[in-house]
């Protein structure tokens, strides 16, 4: 394996479902870390636009818009870089539908919770599995060209996914936690 990383074979509830539609696409990034040296992360840029009346601080979060990219008007909370993985694993739901991959990062052992979202609707009437408990967690929207390129070159895929900062977007931060907890605060601040 590349880059002293383990990929544990635990994968949470349950086993991964190899009929599931988004299991060849977690098992593709998962296989691609083996060999990566890191993962591309996205950056995180928020605008807090209360409203017009008094909110509470924990309300912070419904008057936020966030962007992984830079915006005007957005303040940066976290750059773009990268997240060195010391080890990963694949989270499922006790059906075997694949919920997230969990990256822990080398050095702090902060987990990062990645979750793959299709390029269209899968025909599924199960629901979306809860975010695994992480400190981070973010999005990869996979291309229309995913599922063809995983046919043709899935080496090629994965370490598009991989290295490619593009179709992330952060969902959970700690910095943004405390950003937003300071918004809300301030926010509170000027209507007393």
């Amino acid at each position: 394996m590349g880059g002293g990383k383990v990929t544990r074979p635990d994968f949470g509830l349950g086993q991964p479902d190899p009929g599931h539609p988004m299991t060849e696409f977690y098992t593709l990034v998962l296989e691609g870390l083996e060999q990566a040296e890191s993962f591309a992360l996205p950056g995180l840029y928020a605008r807090f636009d209360p409203p017009a009346w008094p909110i509470e601080a924990h309300e912070a979060r419904d008057w936020c818009s966030l962007s992984p990219v830079p915006r005007e008007g957005f303040t940066q909370i976290v750059p773009p870089g990268r997240l060195r993985v010391l080890y990963s694993e694949l989270r499922c739901t006790a059906a075997g539908a694949p919920s997230a991959l969990v990256l822990t990062q080398e050095g702090t052992r902060t987990s990062c919770a990645l979750r793959l979202l299709p390029p269209f609707l899968w025909p599924s009437e199960e629901e979306t599995p809860a975010w695994p408990d992480c400190a981070m967690a973010l999005t990869l929207t996979l291309g229309p060209r995913a599922v063809d390129l995983a046919d043709a070159n899935p080496a090629a895929l994965a370490r598009q996914l991989i290295e490619n900062p593009e179709g992330k977007a952060w969902v959970q931060h700690p910095k943004l936690d405390r950003w937003l907890e300071a918004q809300g605060a301030r926010w509170q601040k000027l209507w007393r």
